[in-house]
């Protein structure tokens, strides 16, 4: 069976409304969550979807997934304090064999691509994970002090990570399970992270430029304008 994670535990901050989290908030008819939410409904491959997110948000979750139409089975997993947390929350609520496929999106990426999931799931047949990216379009530069560049890489070699990771659920699970019980774990920002660690080959599924991450308010204005364009290349498929 195949499952798919969506992250929807953060705060949103930076998006200024603190009574609103971010992938709670209206995007065009609907709650940005729902998008991700249709996402993984409308794909073949996902079977089941474990929402994480706090509890107070729960319910309401469940109204949205009955009024647009989330037909799968939806599981809920409480948000922990951070995204690894929040993470291996997911991994524990569901009931998944060790060679069944985790995809893990997030809430506030309303633009995942059908061909993109279904890529990740297509290169799981070669890999025990792969990640989504795009080509670096422009220079990235080192520092490990946000004051003095340390080194610039080179932009032909450098890939910037989206959402989704997928994974088997064995893998992943023995990567959180081993970074919860390391003494001297230092704090990692992806999933892939954990299992380029244990010396896992991670295969990339090269993604596009619509899959924007909401984070400040002026995202919303991008995925609004961006979205005819985005669902006009998902009914060409």
């Amino acid at each position: 069976m195949n499952y798919a994670i969506v992250l929807a535990g953060g705060v949103g901050l930076r998006m200024g409304n603190p009574k609103t989290p971010k992938q709670f908030v209206m995007l065009c008819d609907k709650p940005i969550i729902i998008y991700s939410l249709q996402g993984a409904n409308d794909n073949p491959n996902i079977e089941t979807i474990c929402v994480v997110c706090a509890n107070e948000w729960q319910d309401k979750v469940r109204e949205w997934c009955k009024e647009y139409g989330i037909t799968k089975t939806i599981l809920f997993a409480e948000a922990g304090k951070n995204r690894q947390q929040s993470v291996h929350n997911g991994l524990k609520q569901i009931n998944a064999n060790e060679d069944d496929i985790v995809i893990i999106m997030t809430a506030v990426c309303p633009f995942v691509s059908q061909v993109t999931i279904d890529n990740s799931f297509a290169l799981m047949d070669k890999y025990d994970a792969c990640i989504t990216v795009v080509r670096a379009s422009d220079a990235i530069t080192f520092s490990d002090d946000g004051k003095m560049a340390k080194c610039t890489l080179q932009k032909s070699k450098m890939f910037i990570q989206q959402g989704p990771q997928t994974f088997r659920y064995g893998l992943i699970k023995k990567g959180h399970e081993m970074y919860e019980s390391d003494e001297n774990r230092v704090e990692v920002n992806e999933d892939s992270e954990l299992v380029l660690n244990m010396g896992v080959e991670v295969g990339m599924v090269l993604g596009d430029r619509f899959c924007v991450k909401v984070t400040y308010p002026e995202d919303i204005a991008i995925v609004e304008a961006i979205k005819p364009i985005f669902e006009q290349n998902e009914l060409k498929g």
